[in-house]
């Protein structure tokens, strides 16, 4: 019974974006407005197109609904708690590959990724105003001397 409440506890953690998020940004010295935003555009898109199959759980509630040692109740949590688990994993799984290939795709068109603190990069995320937080993406962006250790793939 331990392992039914510790499982999915476990599950969460490690589908978090918290657990697989690495903070950072881009950088091209010297980039012109317009093709940092054309490119940050291009990528966003690219990366928001990438889509995963969802895994068929078809067998696995099969499974779950035809333990004899179960009641219906408990069969009907297990089954529950199972696909929100497998929805968590892969909405985690999602996430990971669309950074990835927004990575690819920046680094493609000749930009470097930097780490970044990640209360810096909280509290530029925070800011109402999408003008000054483009700015502020912008600054790192475009900077002579990026700040940060470089990242690499």
């Amino acid at each position: 019974m331990k392992l039914l409440f510790a499982a999915p506890i476990a599950a969460l953690i490690l589908a978090s974006p918290v657990a697989a998020r690495d903070y950072y940004y881009f950088n091209k010295p010297g980039v012109e407005r317009q093709a940092y935003l054309e490119d940050r555009l291009t990528c966003d898109a690219l990366a928001g197109g990438v889509a995963r199959i969802s895994p068929d759980t078809t067998a696995m509630n099969q499974q779950i609904w035809n333990n004899s040692k179960l009641t219906m109740g408990q069969s009907a949590a297990a089954a529950g708690i199972a696909t929100v688990l497998i929805a968590l994993l892969d909405g985690g799984a999602n996430r990971r590959l669309q950074w990835q290939v927004e990575r690819i795709c920046l680094a493609d068109k000749g930009y470097r990724r930097f780490e970044m603190d990640r209360t810096e990069w909280k509290a530029i995320d925070r800011i109402d105003d999408i003008a000054e937080r483009i700015d502020k993406w912008f600054a790192l962006a475009s900077s002579d001397a990026p700040k940060g250790k470089e990242m690499y793939e």
